[in-house]
């Protein structure tokens, strides 16, 4: 797995996907984060888990380090390479607030082509 720095990997046929994505780049005014769209073979190298349908499910996050976030779980690691993202992260350390956050995020995963539709055009 390479592990040369912090990546995110989304589905760049997801309209709302391409969307945070933007999101998140914006945020990361310092360019600590990588963005690819799993539909590449460089995701696949980065993250081997990652075969036809799987990445449809979640956002993957690869940290520093070479370890994969799924999810919410994703979006919290991702927060500390973000501009006060460390204060946000600390909200899902609230009672109850994790339990609902991965409800929140399968239920929208579940639903987001039907909700948002497709990508336009593939945001690489």
């Amino acid at each position: 797995m390479d592990t040369d720095g912090a990546t995110l990997i989304y589905d760049a046929n997801c309209r709302l996907c391409v969307i945070s994505k933007g999101v998140f780049e914006r945020w990361d005014r310092r360019r600590h984060i990588r963005f690819i769209h799993f539909q590449t073979m460089e995701a696949r190298g980065k993250c081997p888990d990652i075969a036809g349908q799987a990445c449809l499910d979640a956002i993957r996050f690869l940290n520093q380090k070479g370890h994969v976030f799924v999810g919410v779980d994703a979006f919290i690691a991702m927060l500390p390479q973000l501009p006060m993202g460390k204060a946000v992260q600390r909200l899902f350390g609230l009672p109850g607030v994790m339990p609902l956050a991965r409800w929140v995020y399968r239920h929208i995963a579940a639903h987001r082509y039907h909700w948002f539709g497709a990508a336009e055009g593939r945001d690489k």
